[in-house]
């Protein structure tokens, strides 16, 4: 963390840039960092009565209410349209897209020409710091040289934003500092209407401390008399150890199912973490990358605080900084300590007891254990899987492709050949195909369940190889399907027999940015058609033709469209003609099926030339 900072000029640096922006009109202020870097900071001003001015308990919204911003925010491991878009705290939100158009030209002249961006803020500054940096990702992609550095506002969106910045692999533009005793830090893990009130009395005091700091002014601001700072505490950490027990069970026994049923029933806030934090008290700062210990060391930090540490530590972010050199990472958190016998990492330590998570603290301690154990889990399971199919590439889906050239030596297309199933081999790529289906169903199911690394489907060789087994097994699948006359009771396969792993599969190619690099998959597994479900079209019309009970004009539709897909293919080179024109294939019987003046003007009658 201390070379992030000191790559932009030092914490200091940082901070005093934050807190400038509290006195500017305009809500920001730009500044040239030298060094080619760039700096954008948001004020932290914010109208008192805001936070009890929400529609909805915990004051959230859609992250693309009134703007196209967000496209990738969205829940990436279901395959249903439209996929649910993330949430976020709605007033950063409007005052994000208040600011946005005044400074995105700027900013993408800045990132063109090679310059690095930082947006920075303090309080709700921070919050709209955050999304001002995912804005520009989203538009940049993320080689963007772009960075939020926010202080005393460490959560802006709910576990669908989480896990999307970290699936888009994000979470190292992001970096939030938080003060042991800010309790505005976790004011949002509280219902909006439990704090308003303390929040609306001391938001005028928050903002004018910080104005003096900037004015050099030494004259004592007296706290907002008749407010009772335990209280406002007391509520927020109530509702934040309701949101820490629950994930920390939820790590402790991710399968339970009784867990999983109470989620929707108990109404706790939806703000999770991403990006890394650095958690700072007297003694220096506790650097984390575990997404899982956030939460419950933003709680069990503030549990030690006192009212009035806890009301003045929001704005006191220029104190916390004087021994930021001490600042370590957390780490081995499976194996952290929870007896004074067991050895000790006295560094790591000396912060942890800083901020009140010593070795005394026996609940804390087990919910960063399990955090720990939790995030080994995930990245166990992601290496047991990649060596599992690596194992099965070799394997298998080798022999699926041998078996597929064996087919195009007899010059019958494999797809046919499996369709008939008159050859001892196509027995063996049965067998090849149902031991792959079963790895991908596995696969895609705990990706759905959150069992790996949420940037786990965007590995470049699991895309690569996932596209490659679909292009290659799926025709396997449609065969089987109309051989065994699936299609006369259940319907075609397209709509009603599509494996949920096709699906998965396709849709994380899909979701691959830019889109050259989709392109580049595709390009990188030669020779075979590239649409998975092209021989599913080709039975579906066949069926409709065959069927005397269809009329002549739902016919004549549906092979327009066929001609359509195959024309598309044509076009994009991406139709292994060969295999599709040979012997008596599929493809050519239907074609033999319509008339010879429908093949005569047909757009892709030039397929069967030479």
């Amino acid at each position: 963390m201390a070379s992030v900072f000191a790559r932009f000029g030092g914490p200091e640096t940082i901070r005093r840039a934050s807190y400038a922006a509290y006195n500017n009109a305009n809500g920001y202020v730009s500044q040239d960092f030298g060094n080619n870097t760039v700096c954008v900071a948001f004020s932290g001003s914010l109208d008192p009565s805001a936070i009890g001015r929400v529609d909805n308990k915990f004051g959230v919204c859609k992250i693309n209410e009134n703007n196209d911003c967000f496209e990738s925010m969205v829940d990436g491991t279901t395959r249903k349209e439209p996929r649910e878009r993330a949430t976020v705290y709605s007033e950063a939100l409007t005052k994000f897209l208040g600011l946005w158009n005044d400074i995105k030209a700027q900013v993408g002249e800045a990132l063109r020409t090679g310059k690095t961006v930082v947006f920075t803020g303090h309080s709700i500054g921070g919050g709209i710091a955050t999304l001002a940096t995912l804005a520009s990702l989203e538009k940049c992609g993320k080689g963007a040289s772009v960075f939020a550095i926010t202080f005393g506002f460490p959560l802006i969106g709910d576990e669908i934003l989480a896990r999307a910045v970290r699936r888009q692999g994000w979470a190292n533009h992001f970096y939030n500092v938080v003060s042991k005793n800010d309790v505005f830090a976790r004011t949002l893990l509280a219902p909006c209407i439990s704090v308003s009130g303390f929040v609306e009395a001391l938001l005028p005091y928050w903002q004018r401390s910080v104005e003096q700091m900037n004015n050099n002014d030494a004259d004592i601001l007296m706290e907002p008399a008749d407010l009772d700072f335990n209280k406002y505490l007391v509520t927020v950490l109530h509702h934040a150890c309701a949101v820490v027990n629950l994930i920390t069970v939820n790590n402790m026994e991710p399968g339970n199912k009784l867990i999983s049923s109470l989620k929707p029933a108990v109404k706790l806030s939806p703000y999770r973490p991403f990006g890394y934090y650095l958690f700072c008290s007297k003694e220096g700062g506790l650097f984390v990358e575990n997404n899982e210990a956030v939460l419950p060391i933003l709680f069990y930090s503030l549990a030690s605080a006192q009212g009035e540490a806890s009301i003045s530590d929001h704005t006191g972010y220029d104190k916390v900084f004087n021994a930021h050199t001490n600042v370590v990472n957390l780490e081995g958190l499976q194996n952290l300590p929870l007896s004074q016998g067991a050895p000790q990492s006295s560094a790591m330590e000396i912060q942890l007891n800083a901020l009140g998570i010593g070795i005394q603290n026996t609940r804390a301690r087990l919910a960063l254990r399990a955090a720990g154990e939790a995030e080994h889990k995930l990245i166990d399971n992601r290496n047991k899987l990649k060596d599992e199919l690596a194992k099965l590439l070799e394997g298998h889906m080798t022999k699926v492709k041998e078996y597929r050239t064996r087919c195009l030596n007899k010059h019958v297309g494999y797809y046919d050949a499996f369709r008939e199933q008159k050859e001892k081999e196509d027995f063996h790529a049965n067998l090849n195909r149902l031991n792959l289906a079963a790895f991908y169903d596995k696969l895609e199911d705990m990706v759905e369940t959150h069992q790996v690394p949420d940037d786990f489907q965007f590995i470049e060789e699991l895309i690569k190889d996932g596209t490659e087994y679909r292009l290659y097994v799926e025709p396997l699948d449609i065969a089987n399907y109309y051989r065994l006359g699936k299609h006369e009771d259940s319907g075609h396969y397209i709509r009603n027999a599509r494996p949920r792993r096709y699906k998965a599969l396709e849709k994380w190619l899909a979701d691959i940015k830019p889109e050259e690099k989709k392109v580049g998959v595709l390009d990188s597994i030669p020779g075979i058609t590239k649409d998975s479900l092209f021989w599913a079209h080709v039975e579906e019309v066949s069926w409709i033709m065959s069927n005397p009970r269809e009329n002549l004009e739902v016919k004549r539709t549906r092979c327009n469209d066929l001609q359509n897909i195959v024309r598309q293919l044509l076009e994009k080179k991406e139709l292994c003609k060969e295999e599709v024109v040979m012997g008596e294939s599929s493809f050519v019987k239907w074609w033999k099926k319509l008339s010879p003046q429908d093949q005569q003007i047909s757009p892709i009658a030039s397929i069967f030339q030479g």
